[in-house]
């Protein structure tokens, strides 16, 4: 009796799989970075009233600050400027290494892939497109950072963390006769990282956006350290094997994981030519909400108070 080999990162379900959880994982990976920002600036005694995620510009948690000096004040360094890469190289090493995931393939390639696109967006691709209006332009204005030396730095650090991600799944290939060979490991960190990195720099590029050489050459960087990682590490002991999973939850994923990517490139498309707010809250004299952005509210403005009859 012939037993069937157990799934592993290169069956042809499991990866397909992967890049369903990647259509998912992608885009809130992206809306993460504003979000850090707005809960970042809410601590600090601000208000967070919106979001912004252009595919092919820095993404903004919309803020009320709640001082006129805020952007240049010691907390703002830590809660505003540096938010958003912060809590995507936390998500990038502890999501693969410390957090508990339940059992099944499509936790494991969602742990992958959302640890995956916080370092490449994160880490890579965000910090060159804030060159000019984002955290890379804030940090030199307020802090005398050169852009430059925060993008390679961020790109670097992106490339190093996100082989963890790659060496997490790899464990998998224990299962295969032969385990993780140095070829395998490789073709797993191309096959799953590679395609959505192509996928999202395409749409970004179709969508209109002028997108710098720059963040092109750090979310390669990025990518390439996932390459490294496939090369250089073994996998010291094997992850424990994961159920069975049918064609019927991979075409499930799929079309979910398009529902959201379609949803989160209508967000993040130019109109015209700028980035789309998408607030809740009132705009205050300290908003950070910038003058070319389009607005869309998704909660009606509040009327007027009227003064009691007398």
């Amino acid at each position: 009796m012939i037993l069937a080999m157990r799934l592993n990162p290169l069956s042809g379900r499991v990866l397909a799989l992967s890049w369903g959880a990647a259509l998912i994982a992608w885009p809130l990976a992206w809306l993460l970075l504003a979000s850090a920002q707005g809960v970042g600036t809410l601590i600090a005694g601000g208000g967070w009233i919106g979001v912004a995620i252009p595919f092919g510009a820095h993404p903004w948690g919309l803020v009320n600050e709640p001082t006129v000096a805020f952007a240049a004040s010691r907390a703002a360094l830590v809660s505003y400027w540096l938010a958003p890469p912060l809590v995507s190289l936390a998500v990038a090493v502890l999501l693969p290494t410390v957090v508990p995931v339940p059992r099944g393939w499509f936790s494991e390639v969602g742990v992958f892939q959302f640890a995956v696109s916080s370092a490449t967006l994160g880490l890579g691709w965000g910090a060159p497109l804030g060159m000019v209006d984002g955290l890379a332009a804030g940090l030199k204005r307020f802090w005398g950072v050169p852009p430059s030396v925060f993008v390679v730095a961020s790109a670097l650090v992106g490339a190093v963390v996100v082989q963890l991600a790659v060496a997490r799944l790899n464990g998998h290939l224990w299962g295969v006769p032969g385990g993780p060979l140095r070829s395998r490991r490789l073709v797993v960190a191309v096959a799953h990282a590679f395609p959505p990195t192509v996928v999202w720099v395409t749409v970004a590029t179709v969508q209109g956006w002028g997108v710098p050489p720059s963040a092109v050459a750090a979310i390669g960087a990025v990518l390439a350290g996932a390459f490294v990682g496939g090369w250089v590490w073994m996998p010291h002991a094997p992850l424990r094997p994961r159920p069975e999973i049918g064609w019927g939850r991979v075409v499930g994923v799929a079309v979910l994981g398009l529902l959201v990517f379609g949803a989160a490139a209508w967000a993040g498309a130019p109109r015209p030519g700028h980035a789309t707010a998408f607030v809740w809250g009132v705009p205050r004299e300290t908003s950070n909400v910038r003058a070319g952005m389009g607005v869309i509210r998704l909660t009606p403005l509040p009327g007027r108070r009227r003064p009691p009859a007398s």
